[in-house]
This record gives structure tokens, sequence and C-alpha cells, in this order.
């Protein structure tokens, strides 16, 4: 929206109303992951938090430079919503990813980067990294006295492959999850989040075991996605008598007879396992179907024992490359997404000419694309129609999909309810609000009145340029109005004014169900610096409520600008504070040149600094987003960076170097001919 215009004015006043209950949320905890290669165990978090931690005293000149802009008065509208000021306060991991003292930017591992995270429900979930072979179990849970600013607790390790993970999913609600590695490999594993263990990282025993099936040789291919088609049933020795334990014994004991049932609960055996789910592998166009069987016991079991085996049931053909696939367990339908821009959906059915093994077949029964054929693009352009993420939106009856060009489009799945036909056109699309490709996209809360018409639906999307973004739709006016954004996260407010550091990205996002109260909680990783970070809820507007917290941000971002332009131009025009002339300096004379001690000296008494430490960092940010400097002095030459130094000389550059000073005019005006 172009805010000059009449249209945009009257957004914007929305926004930035009083009664606007959007937010610009901010992070209220974070820790450091720990994924930093193949020989990383659980300590690797405490060792890559002393290497961090020696890196503070280093990044405290950044940090002051972070106060410094959010006091200008652009940030003060975000400061007083969220806790963005002390981002570099909860994890020095964070705040180390600015820069260093001495003006450079720490250079982070990329092998630190999370590329799965799933939760598991009652307050924990699952880390993995493609460069490390360990699984990390997390628990999100409340300090004592302080309910506001939940913690991340490390839970225990999962160790078994030998390369590193690519993706993870979960199974079912007892904590089962299956993990997928770079060799091709699929490991089904027992959490046991809701079983009393002890949490020391021991090896695994009879009692305790975790690792309950290795799948080899599942494609030819990396696997990068799992989707659980069927959460089927799983009963462990140590469980409450339930329905599913009483159809599990029931059915052993009219197979092998009771004798069997008695000596399988004597040596403590698993007598149920099995689950359906679906796989997309790098570079194919191929869904492969897969179900899970139990495999009977006999004798005493051991660490490493299969309890289940896997058998290829079917294969989905997509046109293009398959980059994203979800399912819903309960209502057998399945999501896929390619590269050229398709979705697909499938639904299960049963085929009563096949054997009983083999009955459940899916076929796909809807496609949906919002570009015709005869659309013509480049290579590159058409790389940006990929859909990167999918999600379901209330059951069944809608789903939002994610692109590589940062569009979000949310589509109905009931079309004209005939088999085979394509959907062109979505209810709602969301160009613009990303700047780079959606990584992930979560249902979020989801608020109803006495009827279903007033039920307000709400999605996270998280994308490569650092931003989560939080939606919400009411499900009455779907396809009649736009959705708000109600809140905004950017992982990369910290250092966006520095130039040299390296931009943090959001590789995986998900939604946390806490234990006791219903509270969903939404939870980031970071790309290249491997923290964890647990984000500020924000609830969901309710209907009628104006506001959007996506233009509040950007009317923020640019007072910011202003502000620093403004700074920028009074320096400029102030001569007798910051004076350009001839100087001298090892027998070498500099034209037309200031000192950095001038500016430093000038930014502190106009109290635009707080110190000349801070007044050195934000001279540091006007020469990197405005360029407003640039050293001529071989001491700093080729660098944008200001010296408290009588003996580093500047000059004025790009725009601001034709900017006349208030001296300059009066000589001019004093010249000029009297009439």
């Amino acid at each position: 929206v172009d805010l000059k215009t009449k249209k945009g004015q009257e957004l914007l006043e929305a926004a930035t109303s009083e009664e606007a209950t959007c937010a610009i949320g901010g992070i209220m905890s974070s820790v450091y992951s720990g994924h930093g290669g193949n020989s990383c165990r659980s300590s690797a978090s405490s060792d890559a938090s002393k290497n961090i931690n020696k890196d503070k005293d280093n990044t405290s000149k950044a940090s002051r430079a972070r106060k410094t802009i959010m006091s200008l008065r652009g940030i003060s509208s975000i400061s007083d919503n969220s806790d963005v000021s002390d981002v570099g306060s909860v994890d020095s991991s964070f705040s180390g990813s600015i820069g260093s003292g001495d003006g450079k930017p720490l250079q982070l591992n990329k092998g630190d980067a999370i590329s799965s995270l799933v939760s598991l429900g009652e307050g924990h979930f699952l880390t993995a990294s493609k460069s490390d072979r360990v699984i990390k179990m997390w628990r999100v849970e409340k300090k004592k006295g302080d309910s506001s600013k939940p913690s991340i607790a490390f839970v225990r390790d999962f160790v078994g492959h030998k390369t590193g993970i690519s993706c993870l999913e979960k199974v079912d609600i007892k904590g089962r999850f299956l993990s997928a590695s770079k060799d091709r490999q699929i490991k089904l594993w027992d959490s046991r989040l809701n079983v009393d263990d002890d949490d020391s990282g021991g090896a695994e025993s009879e009692e305790q075991r975790y690792l309950l099936a290795t799948f080899d040789n599942m494609d030819r291919r990396n696997i990068h996605g799992i989707a659980i088609t069927d959460m089927g049933s799983y009963v462990r020795p140590t469980d409450k008598v339930d329905k599913a334990m009483a159809m599990a014994m029931t059915k052993k004991a009219m197979c092998e007879g009771s004798a069997a049932v008695a000596q399988a609960a004597q040596e403590r055996h698993i007598i149920g396992c099995s689950c359906e789910f679906a796989t997309i592998s790098g570079r194919h166009n191929a869904v492969k179907m897969w179900s899970v069987k139990h495999v009977s016991q006999r004798g005493t079991p051991t660490v490493g024992q299969n309890v289940a085996e896997v058998k290829a049931e079917q294969e989905l053909k997509h046109d293009a490359v398959v980059e994203s696939i979800i399912a819903l367990k309960e209502k057998s339908v399945l999501l896929t997404g390619d590269r050229m821009g398709l979705v697909r959906l499938w639904k299960s059915g049963s085929n009563v000419f096949l054997p009983k093994s083999s009955s459940r077949v899916w076929s796909c029964v809807r496609t949906f694309s919002w570009k015709s054929k005869s659309v013509l693009a480049t290579p590159d352009e058409a790389k940006q129609f990929a859909i990167t993420s999918l999600s379901f939106l209330q059951g069944n009856e809608m789903f939002v999909s994610g692109s590589k060009s940062g569009n979000l489009r949310v589509w109905k799945v009931d079309g004209k309810k005939k088999d085979g036909e394509t959907i062109k056109k979505e209810v709602i699309c969301i160009t613009g609000a990303h700047t780079g490709a959606i990584m992930a996209v979560r249902q979020g809360p989801r608020l109803s009145k006495d009827d279903d018409d007033n039920t307000t639906l709400s999605f996270s999307s998280a994308s490569e340029d650092g931003k989560v973004l939080s939606f919400a739709i009411p499900v009455a006016k779907i396809g009649k109005c736009n959705p708000s954004c109600f809140n905004v996260v950017n992982h990369n407010i910290a250092n966006r004014y520095f130039v040299d550091t390296q931009s943090i990205g959001i590789s995986a996002l998900d939604c946390l169900v806490m234990p006791g109260k219903v509270k969903d909680v939404v939870v980031t990783t970071s790309t290249n610096n491997g923290s964890i970070n647990l984000l500020k809820r924000v609830g969901v507007p309710k209907e009628g409520t104006q506001g959007d917290a996506l233009l509040r941000y950007r009317q923020a971002m640019e007072e910011e600008s202003l502000t620093l332009y403004a700074i920028a131009e009074q320096i400029c025009k102030d001569t007798e504070a910051v004076e350009s002339r001839n100087r001298k300096l090892n027998m070498k004379t500099f034209k037309n040149v200031f000192t950095g001690q001038d500016v430093v000296s000038y930014l502190v008494d106009n109290e635009y600094a707080a110190s000349r430490e801070d007044a050195v960092d934000l001279g540091c940010v006007l020469a990197t987003h405005l360029s407003l400097f640039e050293c001529v002095s071989k001491k700093c030459q080729g660098m944008k960076r200001l010296e408290d130094d009588a003996k580093s000389f500047y000059k004025w550059s790009g725009e601001f170097s034709g900017i006349p000073s208030e001296t300059q005019k009066l000589a001019k005006s004093a010249s000029m001919p009297v009439d």
C-alpha cells in the first residue's frame, strides 16, 4: 500500500490508533542449540555458550549502538510494545550476531543452522541439523515467580544416526517421531516425553528404550520431507491399560496364544507399533507412501532390535519436483506442493480388489494453481513459483501455501466436488509481506464465539528475511476482506544497519501447546547462529478491531530512516562544529576534510548519543546506512568506520557532498549584487 495515497493514510491511521490491538513483538527467551557439527553432543551447548561469552565484551559497543538506535524517535513505538530493545540481553549468541568491537561481524558457523523443529506436546519439542548426527529434545518451562518469561531447558539427546539429519516428524501423542538422515536412513524413536525417565543421558535399557526401529535405503536420494498419514497404534509395556493395549493383547492372544501374552508381559515386550507415512526426496517428482507394521519379538529385547518393519505401498506422481508435503492424520488427506507452483490434494480410499494389506489407495482429487499454463517465465522467475511450505487451517476446509517468492495464499479445499478438477483462484493472496522465501507456515490459535460463523483463524509464517508474521482471518468474511497482521517479529532488527553482518533467517517454526492451560507459543530458529527463540505471545485480535502491525512496523522503520537522515543533514550544515578544511598529516595535504573527533563531539554535544563510544557506533550506522562520509587518511581508508581521533580524516560522500552549509549560503548571498 502506498502510504501517500488516501487509502494508505486511512490504513495508517487505523493501524496507529489507540484501538489497534496489533503489536510488534520480540523474543522472550533464547538458547544456543549446540548443533555445531557431527561430533556435537549435549555438552556442545555449554561449550558453545562459553565461546560466545568470550565475545560478549567485544560486542558491548554494538549493544550500545543498538540502544542508541532504539532511542531514536522512529523506533520508540516498537520498544514501548515489545521486548525488541532487550533482544541483546536474552542470549549472548544473539547479540554476537551484530558485530564485534572492531567493526567486523562475528563469523558464525553455517553448521549451527537448525534444519528441523517439531513440537511433541506438553511443552516439549525436538531440533535437528543437517550438520549434526544428534537430535536434541527441549522443554519450555516457566520459572517460579515469573510467569511472563518461560525458559528453554535441555532434556536429552537421541544418538544413532551416522550422518546429518534432514527432517523430523511427530507420529502420535505418545511421543513417537521419525527422523531422516542424509544417508537415506529413517529411524523411528520413542521420545518418552510423558514417562518419568532418568534424564541423565545414559545408555538405553530394557525399561527405557528410545530407538524403536531403523529403516535403511529408503530412497536413492536424500529425504527432506515426511508427513504422517496414519498414527497407527503403539503399546509400551509401561503404559496404563487402555483400548489400544486391550486390542493388542487380544490380537496377540488370538494369533499366538495366551502363553505368548504372558511371556511378553514378563519380558517387557513392545506388543504394538504401527503407522503410515509419506516421504519426498530431493529433485524427485514422486511422493512415496509407506506402512510400518509391528514385528513380534522373541526372547529378551536388546538395544537396536527393530520392533517394526516398513513396506512401500504406493508412489504419487507430480509433473515437477515436489518441494513440500503435509497431511491430516485423522482425515486421511494429503497435500503436496511442487516446484512449478502446483498444489495437489490426495485422498485415500479402499479397493476391494487389492489384498487387505494394501487396501488403502491414494488418488489426486483436486489441483490448485494460481497461474495459467500460458504464463511465460525465465528459469530464474520459474524458480520463484516453488511451494516451500503448506499448512491446513480449520481442519481440512482450508489451507495456506507459501512460495519461494515470499507470497502467501489461502485456498478452500472444497471445489465443485469433481475429482480431478483444477482450482485457479485463491480466496486470499498476501504479497509483499515477506521479502524472502517462505520457510514455514503454521496454524495459530483459533478464536470462536457461539457459532462457527464468528470464528477467527490465525496462522504464522517465517521466511529467510528473518521476519515472523502472524495473520488473522475472520471465517465469515473470507474472500470479502483482507487479512490483518497482528504481530511482527524481525530477527534482523538489531543489526539492520550493519551492512557487513550476516543476515539472520528463519529455518523452522512451530507452535507449542503448553501443559495445563492450552496456550500456543511460537518457537523459531535462526539459520546462521543456531539459536532457539521463544517469541512473545500476542493474542489474536477480536473481530471488529482495527490495526495492522506490518503497517506500523514499516512506518516506524521509515520514521527511523528519516530521523537518521535529519541527523546527517545537521552534521553537514554545521560547519562550525564539524569544519571541513585543508589538513596536513605526515607531510601530506588533504583537501576539504574533517576529523572524526569533531563528528563524535557534535553527536555527544547535541545529545544524539549518550557517550563518545555510543557516538562512534552511531557514526558507523550513518556511514553504512546513508553513506554519509568516507575515510581518506591511510589509517582507515576504504572503511566506513568512524574513529574518535584527530588524525583520522573524512570527506562527505554521496548526496551529502553537495549539501551547502550555512556558512556557504551566507557567503553566496553576500557576493550577490544588491538591487
